[in-house]
């Protein structure tokens, strides 16, 4: 064993209980990556599809609130809410409107407006394609908590990059 891996498990070993629960859901992340592909922060917020009435025009993603996901008024992180809408509409993007699957979608710009607290058991992300103007398209999420609450509403504009 190396130097370095003695040195990170002397580390892992003055940890507490609970920083243990975070490193082992760390680890957990990367072993899921291995077989689903998924990135590293998708993982590791533990997304997943919810069934949708009509699943080519309306996307559903949800997300459990775990305690490391928030701040110190105990709600979920601003920026976390919006890497769930950003994701949530790049994946409904890359499940249904690509061409290929070597095809991938990058943000070009998203706006997102806060209306209640981060709270609960569950985000749950619903999202649309606004508009398409050829390989551009304009999405619109809304991210509401397992009692309803409406947390968040975003909306982005993603780019379709084309690989041969």
């Amino acid at each position: 064993m190396t130097l370095d891996k003695l040195a990170l498990i002397q580390r892992i070993e003055s940890l507490s209980d609970r920083d243990t629960k975070v490193l082992e859901r760390i680890v957990e992340t990367l072993e899921n990556m291995k077989t689903n592909k998924y990135p590293f922060l998708g993982n590791f917020l533990n997304l997943s599809i919810e069934p949708s009435d009509d699943p080519k025009s309306v996307f559903i993603c949800s997300m459990p609130i775990t305690r490391e996901l928030l701040n110190p008024y105990r709600i979920v992180y601003g920026g976390i809410t919006a890497t769930l809408a950003d994701m949530a509409m790049a994946w409904m993007l890359e499940l249904h409107l690509a061409d290929s699957e070597r095809d991938k979608f990058i943000t070009l710009d998203m706006h997102i407006n806060y209306h209640h607290a981060g709270t609960g058991k569950q985000l749950i992300a619903t999202t649309r394609v606004l508009n398409r103007a050829r390989d551009v398209l304009q999405m619109s999420c809304e991210i509401h908590n397992d009692r309803g609450d409406l947390v968040a509403t975003s909306t982005g504009t993603f780019m379709q990059l084309r690989r041969e």
